[in-house]
């Protein structure tokens, strides 16, 4: 496969694109509320460094994961470009989950209208685990 077509299967259709369109989301409400007082330039800048940022570290868990291994028999070893694009999925997931809770625990109302549902579910389970 070429790197066309496995970025296409690991970012196409629909579920896919709504996970990173929720992740930009993410990005761009945490870097609307932590620059509340900078003007639209500062918050765009900090959100395309957020999303630059955990894609590189996304690239960088794909050449981790080739750099390992390399000690397999070359035919269980997947090729460069299906790492590439499952290192770049992973780092923006893991990315997002980050700032999300970084977001809820650091901001009051991080999640706007969705706060109180997730203060319920956060109560439950604990109440659940407690």
């Amino acid at each position: 496969m070429n790197f066309e077509t496995e970025m296409r299967a690991r970012f196409g259709g629909f579920w896919n694109s709504l996970l990173l369109l929720l992740i930009i989301i993410i990005f761009l409400r945490f870097s609307a509320i932590e620059l509340a007082t900078e003007g639209l330039g500062a918050k765009l800048s900090l959100s395309l460094k957020l999303f630059f940022g955990f894609a590189l570290f996304g690239v960088v868990l794909a050449l981790f994961k080739m750099l390992f291994s390399s000690s397999n028999p070359p035919y269980y070893r997947l090729p460069a470009s299906v790492n590439i694009a499952w290192g770049l999925k992973r780092g923006l997931v893991i990315g997002g989950i980050l700032i999300l809770i970084i977001g809820i625990l650091h901001h009051d109302n991080f999640l706007g209208v969705l706060q109180p549902l997730l203060e319920k579910l956060v109560g439950k389970i604990i109440g659940i685990f407690g």
